[in-house]
Order: structure tokens, then sequence, then C-alpha cells
């Protein structure tokens, strides 16, 4: 049993590792590799634990173990990919939804809403400075609690 939970474990952290070092869908070196922040990571403990529970409640062997833990990678590297075209297309549909809608407005409009949306995006990263400064957010635990 342990054999097999150590064979998944290596297995799966292989995979993380590759994906950190740039492997497929993971774009190589970048924004929010090697912490909590990249979706992969959290992808791979959680794939971990998924292999762990079903070793013990199944009775899985060594090879059923590693085969799952490959799959279960799988599932989450096109989750991933998944979630990232859905934010591209999100991000354009946003665009073009502001494009026409400065068309719309006249030379003043236009200028009121640009300091509008530059007035919520400082407010937006004022929130956000404050949050990663008291353990809000995707700071994970960063901030001033000794609890």
């Amino acid at each position: 049993m342990k054999k097999t939970l150590l064979i998944a474990l290596l297995l799966t952290s292989g995979i993380a590792m590759a994906q950190q070092n740039g492997g497929p869908g993971q774009g190589g070196p970048g924004l929010g590799q090697g912490g909590y922040d990249n979706p992969a990571n959290f992808q791979s403990r959680n794939s971990v634990s998924q292999v762990e529970r079903l070793t013990e409640r199944l009775g899985l062997d060594e090879a059923q173990a590693a085969e799952i833990a490959v799959i279960l990678e799988d599932a989450a590297l096109v989750r991933n990919e998944e979630r990232e075209r859905s934010r591209a297309i999100a991000m354009e549909n946003r665009e073009n939804t502001h494009a026409q809608i400065m068309a719309v407005l006249n030379p003043e409009q236009q200028a009121l809403l640009e300091e509008q949306i530059q007035q919520r995006d400082q407010l937006r990263q004022t929130l956000e400075d404050m949050g990663a400064e008291h353990g809000f957010g995707r700071g994970y635990g960063k901030g001033d609690c000794d609890g």
C-alpha cells in the first residue's frame, strides 16, 4: 500500500515538475509558476489525494494507481486549457463591448467613462494591495496574522 502511494506521488510530482518547467499547456517560465498561484500545482496535489483515496477505498494495485494518476493529470491539463480559453474569450468580449459603447458616446461622455474606469481600476488595485498585506485573496496566508 505504501509502495503504491509512493509510486503515485512520484509520478504526479514528476508531471507537476514538467508542467512548471514549461510542459504542455503551461507556456514555459512565467507568471505564477512555483506556488499556490499555479493551478497546475493545485491540480497535482488534488490528483495525488484522489489517487490516495481511490487506492485506499478500492484497493488499487501499483499499476492501477499510476494509470489513474496519469488520467487525472491529463484531465487537469484539459481543464486548465479550457479555463485559459474561456478567459481569453471573455476578455475579447469585454474589449469588443467597450469599443461598441465608446462608439455610441460623445467625446465628453467617453472621457468621463474612461476616468471612471481608471478610478475603478485604482480602487481595485488598492483593495488588492490591502488584501495581500492582510492575508486575503491569492496571498494564501501572507500577512500579519499569527494565528
